[in-house]
Protein backbone atom coordinates (compact mmCIF):
# COMPACT_ATOMS: atom_id res chain seq x y z
CA UNK A 1 0.00 0.00 0.00
CA UNK A 2 1.74 3.50 -0.94
CA UNK A 3 1.96 5.89 1.51
CA UNK A 4 -0.14 9.35 1.42
CA UNK A 5 4.08 10.90 0.60
CA UNK A 6 4.65 8.76 -2.31
CA UNK A 7 1.19 9.39 -4.48
CA UNK A 8 1.88 12.18 -6.94
CA UNK A 9 -0.49 15.06 -7.22
CA UNK A 10 -2.79 15.78 -5.17
CA UNK A 11 -4.80 14.21 -2.35
CA UNK A 12 -7.49 14.11 0.63
CA UNK A 13 -7.08 12.06 3.82
CA UNK A 14 -10.51 11.46 5.30
CA UNK A 15 -10.65 10.59 9.75
CA UNK A 16 -14.10 9.20 8.85
CA UNK A 17 -13.22 6.96 6.18
CA UNK A 18 -13.24 3.83 8.09
CA UNK A 19 -17.16 4.65 8.91
CA UNK A 20 -18.01 5.00 5.19
CA UNK A 21 -15.76 1.71 3.64
CA UNK A 22 -16.69 -0.90 6.77
CA UNK A 23 -18.68 -3.58 4.56
CA UNK A 24 -17.41 -3.18 1.36
CA UNK A 25 -19.56 -0.60 0.27
CA UNK A 26 -18.73 2.87 0.18
CA UNK A 27 -22.60 3.68 0.05
CA UNK A 28 -23.90 5.43 3.69
CA UNK A 29 -27.03 3.04 4.94
CA UNK A 30 -28.66 5.88 6.79
CA UNK A 31 -29.11 9.42 6.99
CA UNK A 32 -27.17 9.59 10.09
CA UNK A 33 -23.96 8.36 8.41
CA UNK A 34 -24.74 10.77 5.58
CA UNK A 35 -24.09 13.77 8.11
CA UNK A 36 -21.63 12.15 9.81
CA UNK A 37 -19.78 11.99 5.66
CA UNK A 38 -20.81 15.85 5.35
CA UNK A 39 -18.77 17.08 8.52
CA UNK A 40 -16.36 14.38 7.88
CA UNK A 41 -15.63 16.23 3.94
CA UNK A 42 -15.13 19.49 6.23
CA UNK A 43 -12.68 17.60 8.89
CA UNK A 44 -10.43 16.15 5.64
CA UNK A 45 -6.87 16.49 5.72
CA UNK A 46 -5.55 18.02 2.44
CA UNK A 47 -2.47 16.84 1.34
CA UNK A 48 -0.25 17.62 -2.22
CA UNK A 49 0.91 20.34 -4.07
CA UNK A 50 -2.59 22.03 -5.13
CA UNK A 51 -2.73 23.05 -1.10
CA UNK A 52 0.30 24.39 -0.13
CA UNK A 53 0.22 28.13 0.42
CA UNK A 54 2.62 30.29 -1.47
CA UNK A 55 4.18 32.15 0.75
CA UNK A 56 6.10 35.20 -0.24
CA UNK A 57 10.12 36.05 0.91
CA UNK A 58 10.27 38.02 3.65
CA UNK A 59 11.52 41.58 3.09
CA UNK A 60 11.67 43.66 5.69
CA UNK A 61 10.69 47.42 5.04
CA UNK A 62 14.15 48.39 7.71
CA UNK A 63 17.26 46.71 7.57
CA UNK A 64 17.36 44.90 11.07
CA UNK A 65 18.88 47.09 14.29
CA UNK A 66 20.95 45.25 16.74
CA UNK A 67 21.04 47.72 18.92
CA UNK A 68 17.84 47.25 19.75
CA UNK A 69 17.13 45.18 22.71
CA UNK A 70 15.11 43.67 25.10
CA UNK A 71 15.35 46.34 28.11
CA UNK A 72 14.57 43.80 30.65
CA UNK A 73 18.10 41.94 29.86
CA UNK A 74 21.41 43.11 29.80
CA UNK A 75 24.40 41.61 28.42
CA UNK A 76 26.94 40.36 30.94
CA UNK A 77 29.75 38.42 29.10
CA UNK A 78 30.68 38.11 25.45
CA UNK A 79 34.25 36.01 24.90
CA UNK A 80 36.72 37.93 22.96
CA UNK A 81 39.73 35.89 21.54
CA UNK A 82 41.83 38.85 22.28
CA UNK A 83 41.86 37.68 25.48
CA UNK A 84 43.67 34.25 26.65
CA UNK A 85 42.10 31.57 29.30
CA UNK A 86 45.01 32.11 31.41
CA UNK A 87 44.85 35.99 31.74
CA UNK A 88 41.28 35.83 32.21
CA UNK A 89 41.52 33.04 34.83
CA UNK A 90 43.45 35.54 36.04
CA UNK A 91 41.37 38.35 36.31
CA UNK A 92 38.37 36.19 37.45
CA UNK A 93 40.53 35.11 40.56
CA UNK A 94 41.55 38.65 41.35
CA UNK A 95 38.19 39.90 41.49
CA UNK A 96 36.72 36.85 43.54
CA UNK A 97 39.41 37.44 46.55
CA UNK A 98 40.40 40.49 46.49
CA UNK A 99 36.55 42.51 46.13
CA UNK A 100 34.68 39.20 46.59
CA UNK A 101 33.10 39.60 43.50
CA UNK A 102 31.54 36.61 41.79
CA UNK A 103 32.54 35.06 38.36
CA UNK A 104 29.03 36.75 36.44
CA UNK A 105 29.66 40.07 38.37
CA UNK A 106 33.42 40.32 37.76
CA UNK A 107 32.87 39.31 34.01
CA UNK A 108 30.32 41.64 33.49
CA UNK A 109 32.80 44.43 34.50
CA UNK A 110 35.33 43.33 32.33
CA UNK A 111 32.97 43.35 29.48
CA UNK A 112 31.86 47.12 30.44
CA UNK A 113 35.82 47.87 30.19
CA UNK A 114 35.55 46.59 26.45
CA UNK A 115 37.71 43.45 27.81
CA UNK A 116 40.84 45.53 28.91
CA UNK A 117 41.63 43.89 31.84
CA UNK A 118 43.43 46.67 33.53
CA UNK A 119 40.94 49.17 33.73
CA UNK A 120 38.37 46.41 35.24
CA UNK A 121 40.90 45.60 37.89
CA UNK A 122 41.07 49.31 38.98
CA UNK A 123 37.29 49.88 38.95
CA UNK A 124 36.52 46.70 40.88
CA UNK A 125 37.49 48.46 43.94
CA UNK A 126 35.22 51.66 43.01
CA UNK A 127 31.94 48.84 43.39
CA UNK A 128 30.72 46.64 46.38
CA UNK A 129 29.32 43.40 44.22
CA UNK A 130 26.04 41.96 45.30
CA UNK A 131 26.37 39.01 47.54
CA UNK A 132 25.92 35.33 45.88
CA UNK A 133 23.89 34.38 49.14
CA UNK A 134 20.42 35.23 50.25
CA UNK A 135 20.12 36.83 53.43
CA UNK A 136 17.66 35.15 55.92
CA UNK A 137 15.21 37.99 55.04
CA UNK A 138 15.36 37.65 51.55
CA UNK A 139 14.84 34.31 51.38
CA UNK A 140 11.50 34.60 54.19
CA UNK A 141 10.16 37.63 51.87
CA UNK A 142 10.69 35.03 48.42
CA UNK A 143 8.50 32.30 49.96
CA UNK A 144 5.87 34.46 50.88
CA UNK A 145 5.26 35.97 47.53
CA UNK A 146 6.14 32.60 45.84
CA UNK A 147 3.10 31.02 48.07
CA UNK A 148 0.68 34.15 47.34
CA UNK A 149 1.72 34.46 43.88
CA UNK A 150 3.28 30.87 42.67
CA UNK A 151 4.96 30.98 39.78
CA UNK A 152 4.63 34.35 38.22
CA UNK A 153 7.93 35.90 38.97
CA UNK A 154 7.61 39.14 37.41
CA UNK A 155 4.93 40.04 40.42
CA UNK A 156 7.24 37.99 42.86
CA UNK A 157 10.01 40.81 41.54
CA UNK A 158 7.95 43.63 42.14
Amino acid sequence: MPSVMERSGAGVLSRSRAKTVTNGNSQPHSEEESSDEEHAHDSMIRVGGDYQAQIPEFKPDTPARHCEKDQRSMLVWCPNTQLSDAMLDEYILMAKEKHGYNMEQALGMLLWHKHDVERSLADLANFTPFPDEWTVEDKVLFEQAFSFHGKSFHRIQQ
